[in-house]
């Protein structure tokens, strides 16, 4: 034997046990002891990425994690607790990160411990689920409302939005007038409103105090505005989409759904059938009598107006509504203009016919075989009636007309999105008088018949 061997080999051993010791301080200070008495969902945890390692045959909380340690994908280790001569009555190690999300999840059981690797709980755990603001509440008082003279009143704030929920909500009126409560907090009714315009301020209040506050407007209709909006025929307009809307039929004195083009509405076009009940029933004004006459002559026509080619002036609504109200006709004109841009349609029955179509592009009348229904206006008996209808029309009328089509589907299209981003938008209070001088417009109050629904 080589004197002083046993010496070096107890030296030896002493060096790598304390290396080891070392070693396994150092390890076990990579890690932090996670909450006593939680057991690891296993099928959440692995549903989600998370990647079982191995189950070492191990009695002491130090050796399982020291195991964790040696293996580079391992950032927590799992144990069950034993008794006293075994701490530990199994060990298991894991990778809780899926492509460097932390996956694994926990519940609540007595008697497992954890340790999770500090660079995974620095990152991941420290400060807890990231926590989501409260976000301000939406006041919504629901849509303007039109209504006949002493015809009650019934406004709720019942669409409005909270992610926490709304505590409190506050109908005021911006103008002296009274009002009654109901048993719904959101709700109030006011009656009796004689003609003229209303605000309704209506401000709601979340768990926290942040508020948000909305206006509504009530048009209670003068009995000349009340033609305008019950009595006058219902209008589908020149343009060729196709819209439910509901209109008040004064022969029959009920409200009827018709197919609304797009543009150059009139007043009697509601969105659903409540808004046109409340507008027109009880309407004790007669059916309207002809007018010999609508166009205004011998005076400056206003902005609002529709001028006339004869320089007469004629209300904008009577535009388009297949009636000429202009002694010149230019009323129609343009909206018939639209008529010879279209292509021959044959329709959808079975019968076979000549018409003749007018093409823009060519500036002449061609014949084709229409079935006998359906279609479009584009379709004459005679070449000649049709050459005569559509003169002067050309390729560049036809261009417009596309350009307008495209113009109003952009402004639909960008009110529709506007509409939808006022839920998350906070809406100013606007403080506006009750009543309206002569001959201010109702286009404000009446915007929403306009939205695409």
């Amino acid at each position: 034997m080589i004197p002083g061997a046993p010496a070096l080999l107890l030296l030896f051993v002493l060096v790598n046990t304390c290396l080891s010791q070392q070693t396994g301080e150092a390890c076990f200070s990579k890690f932090k002891k996670g909450k006593e008495d939680f057991v690891l969902d296993t099928e959440e945890s692995v549903k989600h990425g998370a990647t079982f390692i191995s189950a070492p045959n191990l009695s002491r909380e130090k050796d399982c994690v020291a195991a964790c340690c040696k293996e580079p994908k391992c950032n927590l280790a799992f144990m069950k607790r034993g008794d006293e001569e075994n701490p530990i009555e199994s060990c298991f190690l894991l990778d809780c990160l899926y492509m460097t999300k932390y996956v694994c999840r926990f519940a609540r059981q007595l008697g497992f411990t954890s340790y999770i690797l500090d660079s995974v709980y620095e990152k991941n755990l420290k400060h807890g689920p990231k926590q989501i603001p409260d976000a301000p509440p939406v006041a919504n008082g629901g849509p303007d409302i039109v209504v006949q003279p002493n015809d009650a009143v019934t406004l709720n704030g019942i669409q409005s939005k909270d992610d926490k929920g709304i505590v409190t909500y506050v109908w005021q009126m911006l103008s002296p007038y009274p009002f009654a409560r109901t048993k719904f907090p959101d709700q109030v009714v006011v009656s009796n409103l004689t003609a003229g315009r209303y605000k309704f301020n209506l401000t709601v209040i979340d768990t926290i105090g942040q508020s948000d506050s909305t206006v509504v407007t009530v048009l209670v209709l003068t009995p000349e505005q009340s033609k305008d909006h019950c009595l006058v025929p219902k209008k589908v307009g020149p343009c060729r989409g196709s819209f439910p809307r509901w209109y008040y039929n004064a022969a029959s004195e009920k409200c009827e759904t018709f197919v609304f083009g797009g543009c150059r509405q009139n007043k009697n076009n509601y969105l659903t059938k409540e808004e046109c009940a409340m507008a027109c029933n009880d309407l004790n004004l007669g059916l309207p009598c002809p007018e010999a006459s609508v166009e205004k002559c011998g005076a400056p026509c206003s902005p609002e107006d529709f001028t006339c080619t004869n320089g007469c002036c004629l209300d904008p609504n009577l535009q388009c509504d297949s009636v000429p109200q202009c002694s010149d006709g230019s009323d129609e004109h343009d909206c018939e203009l639209e008529t010879c841009t279209e292509t021959p349609d044959t329709g959808t029955c079975r019968e076979s016919s000549t018409k003749w179509y007018y093409d823009p592009y060519q500036e002449d009348c061609f014949p084709f075989n229409y079935s006998g229904c359906g279609g479009n206006e584009n379709k004459f008996d005679t070449k000649n009636y049709c050459q005569s209808f559509c003169r002067g029309v050309t390729s560049v009328t036809a261009l417009k007309v596309l350009a307008v089509i495209c113009i109003l589907v952009f402004l639909a299209l960008v009110g529709y999105f506007f509409v939808r981003r006022r839920i998350s938008q906070h809406l100013p209070v606007l403080v506006i008088q009750n009543t309206t001088a002569e001959g201010e417009t109702d286009t404000a109050v009446y915007k929403s018949t306009t939205n695409l629904i």
